[in-house]
């Protein structure tokens, strides 16, 4: 098996230098007042039974907790007889009634039926059925898309309970040398899943925003199948993926456009690492030619990503000696015949690579030098300051934004390469559990 070194030795490479200033921390804001709900005790119990119940029950209540959107009050009172039939004043004394909203959950027979109340109007929504088939792992799936629903029905946007993370796992086989592979896990944590077999080296994954068909989806990759390092696409589904691309050189560090009409990479076509573009079709692929964005004699490109509109990327240059992350407009890139206007971005630190931009624009997280241990930082885009998000004794890259704009995957290298969730609220590290050997590369699904 032959080592990935073209691209995969990008990082190494931009962290010679040391950073001497100190950044300035500052605090990352969270929101100040969040809307009440009233998770209503259930009375009925359902076919699978008083444990079974509390479950499915739990699950949710952590699908709440989890989004930071919400104020939960977990209530000892079932609802939902004072709420079907003319309201009683005696229940107005009820702390349900002083909340915004109301969770209603009921269990009939196999089935989890939902609904949303609001005191205000004295209105109940059905929010959603579930068929319940007595298996936690393939229910707990159920459950989160319920929440999701719950989340847009009250913020007019869904939720991400039900989403997924993509992640990279290189281990040994048994003849010693290194494979990786592309795994698939539910957001927090559970039913984690090896979606291919490839005995090859494979890295960097993204699902395709709009992919979704049934319980299948699309996905980009980088592959190590043909000897150089090439960008496929391949479907969860099906353990067949072929070429993205016909370009020439080494390809990597692919990113994607939340349309998923546009990709951008870093190849060395021209025999330097530039920035490329390319428009894609959901369903023809590639249209026309890549187009070369930026290049420069003597420096490195690196870690594209889309700005939430598509009309910008932010990336990594060592153009000006240590690895820093600029913004083009692809517009101006695409018109400019040399080499195109670009705007610095980070400028408390000397080592900035691997940049996710938030799909609300607000944010771009990176990583970078801090204390002698590469930490998670934000940029607030707004007011211009970097914050750091992790701290600690290990080095952290390669985030990735969920689409509430407020969840962040990431990975660990070093003496432990394994997968963690964190939020911009609590700040509080959460382990995704993978198992044997290196887990890197995450990126979390976008809609």
């Amino acid at each position: 098996m032959r080592n990935p070194l073209f691209f995969a030795m990008l990082l190494p490479m931009f962290l010679l230098s040391t950073s001497k200033t100190p950044p300035i921390v500052v605090p990352l804001e969270t929101v100040k007042s969040l809307p009440s709900l009233y998770f209503s005790d259930c009375s009925s119990i359902g076919e699978w039974g008083a444990n079974y119940k509390e479950s499915i029950l739990e699950i949710l209540k952590d699908d709440i907790d989890a989004s930071f959107h919400l104020d939960l009050t977990m209530g000892k009172i079932d609802i939902e007889p004072l709420v079907s039939g003319p309201m009683k004043n005696p229940s107005k004394e009820l702390a349900a009634f002083s909340s915004d909203f109301v969770l209603l959950p009921k269990f009939e027979g196999k089935n989890l039926t939902v609904k949303l109340y609001e005191p205000r109007f004295h209105q109940t929504h059905l929010v959603g059925k579930v068929d319940l088939g007595g298996n936690l792992v393939e229910d707990r799936q159920k459950i989160h898309q319920v929440f999701d629903l719950v989340h847009k029905k009250i913020f007019q946007q869904e939720g991400i309970a039900s989403t997924k993370i993509l992640f990279c796992k290189k281990t040994e086989d048994i003849d010693g040398d290194w494979i990786s592979d592309i795994y698939e896990v539910q957001q927090d944590g559970h039913n984690l899943k090896k979606i291919t077999s490839s005995q090859n080296y494979l890295i960097t994954p993204i699902m395709i925003p709009n992919s979704k068909k049934g319980e299948g989806y699309d996905y980009v990759f980088v592959s190590y199948e043909k000897g150089q390092p090439k960008i496929f696409k391949g479907n969860s589904l099906s353990h067949i993926s072929t070429p993205l691309l016909s370009l020439r050189g080494n390809q990597l560090l692919p990113a994607l456009s939340l349309r998923g009409d546009k990709i951008a990479f870093i190849c060395d076509a021209s025999g330097k690492t530039d920035l490329f573009f390319q428009q894609l079709h959901p369903e023809k692929g590639v249209l026309g030619k890549p187009i070369q964005l930026f290049s420069q004699n003597q420096s490195i490109q690196a870690s594209p990503a889309f700005s939430p509109c598509g009309s910008k990327l932010a990336f990594v240059s060592d153009k000006e000696g240590s690895p820093k992350i600029y913004i083009l407009e692809i517009v101006d890139a695409i018109r400019s015949k040399k080499i195109p206007p670009v705007k610095l971005l980070s400028t408390n630190h000397k080592e900035c690579t691997c940049p996710s931009w938030s799909p609300d624009g607000k944010k771009i997280a990176f990583s970078a030098l801090s204390e002698g241990y590469r930490q998670i930082w934000i940029l607030d885009l707004d007011k211009k300051i970097e914050v750091p998000l992790t701290t600690g004794p290990l080095d952290k890259e390669n985030p990735s934004w969920a689409p509430d704009s407020i969840h962040l995957v990431y990975n660990t290298t070093g003496k432990e390469s394994q997968i963690y969730t964190i939020d911009i609220v609590k700040q509080k590290p959460v382990k995704i559990p993978t198992g044997d050997g290196i887990s890197h590369f995450p990126s979390w699904e976008q809609r």
